[in-house]
């Protein structure tokens, strides 16, 4: 029996809305399980997924105009399947709107009751009929960001009070786009050029990253982790934003670095390599598994220096005090910078998300600050857009403890620099350098 794969987006959004699973691991899990489909049905199903997820409030503002039914009273399958057929409608032009409303019923016939199906078609039926009437929020307001972008009040109410209107529209748009895949070279095994000649010669179209060297971003490759050249360690995946925190960090041949929120492992995999694999670095991690994956990525990276540790980061250990000349702090944060990959953020963050996060931020930054030697440099960063989290924390830390914040300007190229870098700090907007959103803080011990 042909699989299909609408009714498979339905059920990864159902698994991934309904049960808290995590976006990318329930794509990745699920289409594993589906030897039969091709790589464009693949496609189509992530892009559904994907896309639905990220414009869910949009959607969802959409299907209350036509339905009798409360959102809030309609079952789990009925309603994914909806809002699958919307996004659909508004977002892929390529599928003809009477695919979209017969596929969305013959998907029904096997995920709902067959009083459902006539619904179903109903409110699509009515959609495409209406299309180009629906009133929307007037623009310039916070709840035109919230509908056309599909973010929740309270995301959109704290960035208009940390940034202007015009930053957060900007701001919004990048983040509902799609991502390019992000890798860094291992130039321990090979040259910047060479790869690109390499992945070039599999019809993979590169670019060069904008502020770092070993950055490139690829498109035109579905699964990354099949190719050769992932297999044998001449690269990493790691956004270009994460990478320049590890410029900021600037690791020499020989010293020892203490990575005290590692996994997956990317800033310990690039501090290796920017230390040709000379020194230590320790890779801590409160999870087993986690550990795993560090390791796994350093054994075939061949980076060697690289030791993981079981580490509460929040739990003094008397063993490393003042051990290390640099300590990498890349905080648990909301994550609200790395949308774009991990569209289900929006709706599975909180405020009393950020308000435990914020906690757990200082008690591991606390923790750290007695692991670096005197004269030592902490980086602290997150992959998030949210001041209390960033900058409020870290001049918490500089009052409470006997750090400064340093000029980090000779670690930028000329178009990062800027007035805050002079003052130790700098916050990457993901619409104006096109990386995630990203803050980076360099701090010395005095």
């Amino acid at each position: 029996m042909k699989i299909n794969p609408r009714e498979v987006a339905v059920c990864i959004l159902t698994e991934i809305l309904s049960e808290g699973g995590y976006n990318n691991v329930v794509l990745r899990r699920s289409l594993d399980e589906y030897d039969d489909l091709s790589s464009l049905d693949k496609a189509f199903i992530t892009q559904i997924v994907n896309g639905t997820i990220k414009n869910m409030r949009f959607i969802d503002y959409i299907i209350s105009k036509f339905s009798k039914i409360k959102l809030n009273k309609m079952e789990k399958d009925p309603l994914n399947i909806l809002r699958s057929g919307v996004y659909q409608l508004y977002f892929m032009d390529r599928v003809p709107e009477s695919a979209v409303c017969n596929e969305a019923v013959n998907v029904s016939k096997n995920l709902a009751p067959k009083y459902v199906q006539g619904f179903i078609n109903g409110v699509l039926r009515n959609i495409v009929r209406s299309k180009g009437k629906i009133e929307f929020p007037q623009s310039n307001t916070n709840e035109y960001l919230e509908i056309m972008y599909s973010y929740p009040k309270w995301i959109i109410d704290m960035w208009t009070n940390e940034y202007d209107y015009d930053t957060v529209l900007s701001i919004c748009q990048f983040l509902n786009s799609d991502p390019e895949v992000n890798i860094c070279v291992n130039t321990t095994k090979i040259s910047v050029d060479d790869l690109v000649d390499l992945l070039e010669s599999n019809h993979i179209t590169v670019k060069r990253g904008k502020y770092v060297e070993n950055n490139l971003r690829l498109t035109g490759t579905a699964n990354i982790t099949v190719l050769e050249e992932y297999k044998k360690g001449y690269f990493h995946v790691q956004d270009e934003s994460s990478m320049i925190a590890i410029e900021v960090l600037s690791p020499k041949e020989g010293e020892h670095i203490l990575d005290i929120c590692a996994a997956p492992g990317g800033k310990s995999f690039f501090a290796a390599i920017k230390m040709k694999n000379q020194g230590e670095i320790i890779s801590g991690d409160i999870y087993d598994h986690k550990l795993n994956m560090i390791k796994d990525g350093a054994d075939r990276l061949g980076l060697s220096i690289i030791k993981p540790i079981i580490q509460d980061a929040t739990i003094i250990d008397e063993e490393m005090q003042e051990k290390f000349d640099k300590i990498i702090v890349d905080a648990p944060c909301s994550g609200l910078g790395i949308v774009r990959k991990k569209p289900d953020i929006k709706f599975n963050r909180t405020p009393k998300d950020i308000e435990e996060l914020i906690k757990l931020q200082r008690d591991i930054l606390k923790t750290a600050s007695n692991y670096l030697k005197s004269g030592g440099i902490l980086i602290y960063s997150t992959c998030t857009l949210s001041k209390c989290e960033n900058i409020d924390n870290v001049n918490w830390f500089i009052e409470n403890f006997d750090f400064e914040m340093c000029d980090m300007t000779e670690f930028l190229p000329n178009s990062l620099k800027c007035h805050t870098a002079k003052q130790g700090y700098i916050e990457l907007l993901p619409h104006i350098y096109n990386t995630d959103g990203f803050f980076i803080a360099r701090l010395k011990k005095k």
